[in-house]
């Protein structure tokens, strides 16, 4: 019978790429493709609100303000192409503000969701290209916190 070596089978699992074509920044234990849906969902969520909650209606109620303040006479109107360069001017600047203010609803949202992830590699003392600390290395980073203390 012909000797197998069983450390290589063990040192590379099949379902790991190539050595070739991993990138410098590849993490075999990294599991952040488990909560790509859910950081892919928040981000949907934070693009419909922030359009129907905030962007939207800033709009609207920017450019209705404005059509009011041309018809009493506190605007002039364009001789040229009357009211409508002011009155677009007022829905994208109300757009772009309704869009700005709703970004620390999404950031509260993200802030929440990372409290959710902090036990699984994410948040301080963790490497930037690894999510999950070995063993080894949470006792160097121990023993390290010990010693500058």
């Amino acid at each position: 019978m012909a000797s197998l070596s069983t450390d290589e089978h063990q040192d590379k699992p099949p379902h790991l790429p190539p050595q070739s074509k991993q990138s410098l920044l590849f993490c075999p234990k990294s599991k952040l493709h488990i909560h790509r849906e859910e950081i892919s969902k928040i981000i949907r969520e934070c693009q419909e609100e922030s359009f129907w909650k905030r962007a939207l209606p800033f709009s609207l109620v920017s450019m209705l303000v404005t059509q009011g303040l041309i018809h009493q006479g506190y605007l002039a109107a364009n001789p040229r192409f009357g009211s409508l360069p002011k009155i677009a001017l007022a829905g994208i600047l109300g757009f772009g503000i309704g869009k700005a203010s709703y970004i620390g609803v999404c950031q509260n949202k993200f802030h929440s969701f990372d409290d959710q992830l902090r036990g699984a590699g994410f948040g301080t003392g963790h490497n930037r290209h690894c999510l999950l600390t070995c063993e080894d290395c949470k006792i160097k980073r121990e023993l390290s916190e010990k010693g500058s203390s």
